[in-house]
């Protein structure tokens, strides 16, 4: 509820100025029925047209302003939640951006869209249906007093039908709370089965794999359709029950209305405005159904996006961050992780001064991955310590931790759009800056050789680039800043030899100055280091060659 307070303090003056053209539109709709109540009573009498111009007219009047009260007030209560919506999901796309493994790992890819687009478009129908209320208040405030003046029977007839109304209300909110909790939990699920089968079918076709993707998404769908039907089956009781008691109350009220008229207490306009007001009230209790509907929905979304805005990076930023100089060695003494009470990495001791190549090898699970996101604080280790220029990165703020320590990652990530957009990243950076990163990379006469250049759509996920295409696109991404120091996870293990050695020949002479920990098993790379250390897969023996 503080999430959506906040968001509704933001936007209160536009709010506030549906709320008020809402109140003027109910005003005018329960008007109407007053003005054919007086053209009835007053206006059809033999010879006398003036009078019954008169309340015709006037009735246009009331109409038109109810017509023009209820586009403004519409248009303002949209404007308001969209921008409340927008707001959402931009503080999203912030702290996900801000968030690292660790933070996410509770959250889904796909339970994260959902939270991204499903939540927020509850969130966005909730604010849209705030000035209902006032329609709700508006019709209880005049409709109530209206009857009273009319007949006290009457008026007998709408106090008992309110009661049972509220009695029936009171029986679903927490029902339907607690469905529609377990149908967003179900709509992640789906999400994250989706994300899954478009991603990885591919990788598992011909090994059954796909097989498993498909009859998972079918299961957790199962789940949704379950979860939905029971949401709408309370949510049908629900919209269907209060309006029912009120029609029955319209139908005793015009019984005795009736009997009313044809005794002479009241007149057949009166009836008439009767009937309207109860008919009225019955769209009231309908809308105020719906509005205790969208409550609860936006009470569960706003949870679930709440979840999100207050997750906290595991690696965080001291209270004091110390500075990090220009330049320095980076080094890591003792390190070692641990993920699941099961050690995956160290103890291990690690140099790289600046113009040093210093190449990470081991076998398949000695840790090259975990020790690459240490060296880079993308984690934090377990025990001992890493430091850049003496300063340990524990001390320092990650942002300026990555600005000296760039990264290119085993599992680059592609983006839709162009290849300029890919090494970019939509950063204006000299093109000549681009070009020659490219070079280092060797990925210059691929790109050189497409009819569109820099400028050539790469396609969803880099569909349409090879495995060492895509490693060079990342080298060259991750060269365009010059950080002092440089991490490739593996990044030339899927391209030919010829083209390893000459990424290795330019990256030394692309910036003597940089520091390079290279990860790779290749024959190349490891007789180009300057230093070699090689981790062992048992935890228990660390070998360093040469320095």
């Amino acid at each position: 509820m503080d999430l959506l307070r906040s968001g509704l303090r933001r936007e209160r003056v536009v709010l506030g100025a549906g709320l008020a053209a809402t109140v003027v539109q109910q005003a005018a709709l329960l008007a109407l029925p007053w003005c054919v109540q007086h053209g009835l009573d007053e206006g059809i009498a033999p010879g006398d047209t003036g009078r019954t111009v008169f309340w015709s007219v006037t009735t246009c009047l009331v109409a038109a302003v109810m017509l023009v009260a209820a586009v403004a007030g519409k248009w303002w209560s949209n404007l308001a939640a969209n921008r409340i919506a927008h707001a959402l999901r931009a503080d999203l796309a912030t702290r996900v951006g801000a968030l690292d493994r660790a933070a996410i790992a509770p959250f889904g890819r796909g339970d994260l869209a959902m939270r991204v687009t499903r939540d927020t478009e509850m969130i966005n129908a909730w604010v849209q249906g705030l000035s209902r209320w006032a329609r709700v208040a508006v019709t209880v405030l005049v409709v109530v007093p209206a009857v009273a003046v009319l007949d006290p029977v009457l008026l007998a007839v709408l106090l008992v039908a309110m009661p049972v109304l509220g009695l029936l209300n009171a029986q679903f909110p927490g029902r339907y709370r607690r469905a529609n909790e377990r149908l967003s939990g179900a709509h992640g699920d789906r999400a994250d089965a989706v994300e899954d089968l478009l991603s990885a079918s591919a990788a598992v076709r011909g090994l059954g794999g796909e097989q498993v993707l498909v009859r998972r998404h079918g299961e957790v769908s199962a789940h949704v359709t379950r979860h939905t039907l029971g949401v709408a089956r309370i949510s049908a009781w629900w919209v269907s029950a209060p309006p029912a008691v009120l029609r029955l109350a319209v139908a005793v009220g015009l019984a005795v209305g009736g009997l009313a008229a044809i005794d002479g207490r009241i007149t057949v306009g009166s009836l008439v405005a009767f009937t309207s007001w109860m008919i009225t009230m019955t769209v009231a209790v309908t809308v105020l159904v719906d509005l205790l509907v969208n409550r609860g929905q936006a009470r569960v979304a706003a949870a679930r996006v709440t979840e999100v805005l207050t997750a906290k990076p595991a690696v965080a930023a001291p209270d004091d961050p110390r500075p990090l100089p220009e330049t320095g060695m980076l080094s890591a003494v003792g390190v070692s992780a641990v993920r699941d009470g099961r050690t995956v990495l160290g103890p291990v001791d690690l140099i790289a001064a600046p113009g040093e190549l210093v190449v990470v090898t081991g076998p398949t699970g000695s840790g090259k991955s975990v020790l690459v996101r240490l060296l880079c604080r993308l984690d934090d280790p377990d025990h001992g310590t890493v430091h850049f220029g003496g300063i340990d990165l524990r001390l320092a703020d990650p942002e300026e931790v990555w600005r000296r320590i760039g990264v290119v990652p085993q599992r680059p990530v592609v983006l839709s759009g162009t290849l300029r957009d890919n090494i970019t990243l939509d950063r204006d950076v000299d093109p000549d800056l681009v070009r020659e990163a490219c070079r280092v990379a060797s990925l210059d006469e691929f790109i050189e050789d497409l009819p569109d250049g820099y400028d050539t759509v790469v396609g969803e996920r880099g569909e349409t680039l090879s495995g060492g295409q895509v490693q060079r696109l990342a080298l060259a991404r991750g060269l365009l800043d010059k950080p002092p120091v440089l991490v490739l996870d593996d990044v030339t293990s899927a391209v030919d030899a010829e083209t390893e050695r000459t990424i290795l020949r330019r990256l030394r002479d692309w910036s003597p100055q940089t520091a390079i920990v290279f990860v790779s098993h290749r024959p190349n790379v490891v007789a180009a280091a300057d230093r070699l250390i090689v981790l062992a897969a048992d935890r228990e023996d660390m070998e360093v060659v040469g320095g």
